[in-house]
């Protein structure tokens, strides 16, 4: 009698393990990816322009939404982030835009857009968004706006963690 109820026992705990692992799984599948980081955006030697950016998982990690205020630029040639990589000049991973599209001229000016896995390019070229994030995670990504006095950046910082947590995962 003893061993009747012990298997009993036994099955509705096996049954009970195996629905928690399912509910965990489905909720693993459905979780909500996001993740704000930020960038405090400071001159190079011989600039007194500064600016501040932003980057924001949105579609479930499916594009980022970028924000870029600048002031006391001119002649922007370019805005980029770049990934630092050990050594040299940092690689571009995605360009936001061009001279013309810019929006950030003489004085103050902002930028906003987004962009996909399909705009990264660089060390990153073919990789997914959580690709992306995970260098952001590593403090390795670097948001620059370049101008004709600074090719390599006027003003350039690093993105950290910001707004609502940062070190998220995507894909």
């Amino acid at each position: 009698m003893v061993i009747k109820h012990s298997h009993v026992v036994q099955t509705s705990v096996i049954s009970a393990l195996l629905l928690l692992s399912i509910i965990s799984i489905v909720q693993w599948g459905t979780a909500q990816v996001s993740g704000k980081w930020s960038a405090d955006l400071q001159p190079r030697e011989g600039s007194n322009a500064t600016g501040t950016a932003t980057l924001e998982l949105q579609n479930n990690g499916e594009n980022v939404q970028y924000s870029i205020t600048g002031d006391g630029l001119s002649n922007v040639t370019g805005i980029v982030i770049s990934q630092e990589m050990g050594s040299g000049r940092a690689p571009d991973v995605v360009t936001l835009k061009t001279a013309s599209q810019s929006g950030l001229g003489p004085g103050s000016g902002e930028l906003s857009g987004n962009f996909t896995a399909s705009d990264l390019m660089g060390p990153l070229n073919g990789k997914s968004m959580a690709d992306f994030v995970k260098a952001i995670n590593d403090g390795k990504i670097v948001f620059r706006v370049n101008t004709v006095a600074f090719p390599l950046g006027e003003i350039i910082g690093n993105v950290t963690a910001g707004g609502n947590g940062g070190n998220a995962t995507a894909g």
